[in-house]
């Protein structure tokens, strides 16, 4: 507790002397922060659309994740990595803690109860959730011009993806099955949005699955998507995972060799680099609207 108590005492020196460049809040107004501190990957991710990487003082131990982060290696390796614990995080001198709703619960009271200023972004299901957030962590580190300029690029790469499927029509919507570990996507699902942006159907969502949930063989079976679609890991192909589940060798999917694979990284986002995963995967459903 002494450590703690000493490590806050550091907190509130540095907060009141002001970062180089930092303009003075009005009265009553929150001052923009310069020494942020991101505890998830969402958070990592969102703050390289939005600040740049010196006003960052932590991201996340996912961060540098080649499988599941977009921006594997884009800090400095000065930003620290971290997880999120309470004194090695107040260490780092924040002025903002950005959390995500999947954080321990007990660090995020713990912030609460210490009364640092922190914010825990909401977890989108869709594009439209997705433009949210960025637009609340834009406002509150001071960067909603930044924001709304990366919202307006999303909503033109979604509209460029439109019009290049409506060049196909008529668009044939095959059944696509997300597929990790037997775990599928359904309704309510950032993977969702990115199946239907790519002008396919979600198996899971039609046959009345909502979140993701982790499904027999035998339910998988009679699901009978399509399309199967996987994570590719650094070790991982589809003839790998088939020998894993060999009972997936049964689908139309498997038997058609429609089996597509991503990185994990566009399949697990929430941030706006979901929109790269639809591309993908519209490309390889419908090669025929992108000559």
């Amino acid at each position: 507790m002494g450590r703690l108590a000493a490590l806050l005492g550091v907190l509130i020196a540095g907060a009141a002397m002001a970062a180089p460049g930092a303009a003075a809040a009005p009265p009553g107004k929150a001052a923009v922060p310069q020494r942020i501190c991101s505890v998830s990957l969402m958070g990592d991710e969102l703050l390289f659309l939005l600040v740049p990487p010196e006003r960052v003082a932590c991201v996340s131990t996912f961060a540098d994740d080649v499988e599941a982060s977009n921006v594997a290696g884009r800090y400095p390796a000065t930003v620290p990595r971290l997880v999120a614990r309470t004194e090695p995080v107040i260490a780092t001198r924040p002025d903002l803690i950005v959390a995500a709703p999947w954080n321990d619960r007990s660090f995020l009271a713990g912030l609460k109860a210490l009364g640092l200023r922190s914010l825990t972004l909401d977890a989108a299901e869709d594009f439209d959730g997705i433009e949210r957030t960025l637009l609340a962590l834009g406002i509150a580190v001071g960067a909603e011009e930044q924001a709304r300029a990366r919202a307006a690029e999303l909503r033109a790469r979604l509209a460029g993806l439109e019009r290049a499927l409506s060049r196909a029509e008529p668009l044939k919507r095959p059944r696509v099955l997300s597929l990790s570990h037997l775990v599928v996507a359904g309704s309510g699902t950032t993977v969702d949005a990115l199946i239907r942006h790519a002008g396919a159907v979600n198996a899971a969502a039609a046959a009345g699955i909502a979140g993701h949930r982790k499904l027999s063989t035998e339910q998988i079976l009679a699901l009978d998507p399509d399309v199967l679609l996987l994570g590719q890991g650094l070790d991982t192909d589809a003839a790998s995972v088939l020998r894993a589940y060999p009972h997936l060798g049964a689908t139309r999917a498997a038997k058609s060799g429609r089996v597509i694979l991503l990185p994990p990284r566009l399949l697990t986002t929430v941030s706006p680099f979901l929109v790269e995963g639809a591309e993908q995967l519209a490309r390889k459903l419908h090669p025929e609207a992108f000559p």
